[in-house]
């Protein structure tokens, strides 16, 4: 049994592990070294060594900054200014307040960097409010779920970081190219809901008059919820700081107003920001350092070159490969937290996406945006375990009131892969 055989068998076991229920970081250990005792491609005297070195990264600091900064805003008093600044920009559309959710995650997305974050966050707001306007109270749910892939994609983003740092592309480039993007999936997730307001029995037509001067007044009160990514993407592309740094810099940003201008926060929940910030970012860690030598292992066995040699042989066109690696990303979705997926298929998909004429950051922004779906996607689909919690409604209730949302999601990738303009518009 040669090398590539030993890896299919070995990576087909760790899919198995994954559906039934077995942690990811073990399942990518026991791969890992599976791999590495049947093949002998790895000296196990290096193991510790890689490990270590996969986290010891300059770059990767800034996640656990950007999870701590999330973690300062969903307590405060951001949160709601950017959930009212929604509702007076487009609540007096037809299910405005469905409206209103989307866009509080998309300015809450600007500050938080997490999807789960966001969906907890804004749902805890919105759920009730929707549910007294007359939404079923499993779609308003689904609303802040599908609203909160935007935590992806909005800079700052954990994993554009994680995709930056796996592939070597600019962080700062990723950042950008998430605006417009992210943008494109708020508009079309409003267009479903609307359409569900409209012709569906799941929304509410309730309007509200809209009001320039509450729309200006509720500009100002959110002022310092655009401080966040104002200072973040100002600072790296104004040369002032790396993104890194730029993470730093928010945390120290959010303490600020929270602590001092909108007292929202009081000294004594420090301890317990902290605590929450360092368990999400442990329970990420050893996935990270286990995905990088997951990842080194199967290049020293050219399993990636091979997938690569295997794609690029179909006589199809660019249309269908892009279908394809949709088709691949969604069930990847269904089963991985992108984090993860990132880390376990770049190895693999990165140089088929070179090889097909992707840039790098449109390539990301694409991947992301694809992989995000499985927010929204049984079995994983954190963002419904996420709004089940805060709104009590059964997931699998949620998940068939996100089928809309879905659909909108799938429309917008496609878009994405098709209009590198719409992700390198800076350039």
């Amino acid at each position: 049994m040669d090398n590539s055989q030993i890896a299919g068998i070995v990576i087909s076991l760790m899919v198995i592990h994954l559906v039934i229920g077995l942690p990811l970081f073990v399942v990518l250990a026991v791969g890992s070294l599976s791999l590495i005792g049947l093949t002998g491609a790895y000296s196990l005297s290096s193991l510790s060594t890689t490990l270590f070195a996969s986290l010891d990264s300059w770059a990767l600091l800034a996640m656990p900054l950007f999870i701590l900064a999330g973690e300062v805003i969903s307590r405060g008093r951001i949160a709601r200014d950017l959930i009212n600044l929604g509702e007076a920009l487009v609540g007096w559309l037809r299910g405005g307040l469905g409206m209103a959710t989307i866009f509080g995650c998309f300015f809450f997305a600007g500050t938080s960097g997490s999807s789960s974050a966001d969906t907890a966050t804004i749902g805890k707001i919105m759920v009730p409010a929707l549910k007294r306007k007359g939404y079923d109270p499993s779609y308003a749910a689904s609303l802040a779920a599908s609203g909160g892939i935007l935590g992806v994609i909005v800079p700052p983003s954990l994993i554009f970081i994680i995709y930056g740092i796996a592939t070597a592309t600019s962080v700062g480039d990723l950042f950008v190219a998430g605006i417009l993007p992210g943008f494109m999936i708020a508009f079309g997730l409003c267009v479903a809901n609307y359409l569900v307001c409209r012709f569906g029995i799941w929304g509410a037509s309730e309007r509200t008059a809209f009001s320039g001067a509450t729309a200006l007044k509720a500009l100002w009160q959110a002022r310092y919820g655009f401080g966040a990514p104002v200072v973040i993407l100002g600072g790296i592309y104004g040369g002032f700081f790396t993104p890194t740094e730029a993470a730093a810099v928010a945390v120290g940003y959010v303490f600020l107003v929270e602590l001092f201008l909108a007292r929202e926060i009081k000294f004594s929940e420090i301890g317990d920001i902290f605590t929450a910030a360092s368990r999400t970012t442990g329970i990420l860690a050893p996935i990270i350092a286990f995905s990088i030598l997951f990842a080194e292992v199967l290049a020293i066995l050219r399993v990636p070159s091979t997938i690569v040699e295997v794609f690029t042989s179909f006589e199809v066109s660019f249309v269908v490969s892009v279908a394809l690696i949709v088709l691949m990303l969604l069930v990847i979705g269904c089963l991985l937290e992108p984090i993860a997926a990132i880390l376990v298929i770049m190895p693999i998909l990165y140089p088929i996406g070179q090889q097909l004429g992707f840039d790098p950051v449109h390539f990301g922004v694409f991947v992301v945006s694809t992989l995000s779906v499985g927010f929204i996607t049984p079995p994983v689909g954190i963002n419904l375990f996420a709004a089940s919690a805060v709104s009590g409604e059964p997931f699998m209730r949620i998940a068939v009131r996100a089928i809309p949302a879905f659909v909108a999601l799938i429309l917008i990738c496609f878009a994405i892969a098709f209009m590198p303009s719409t992700i390198l518009w800076f350039r």
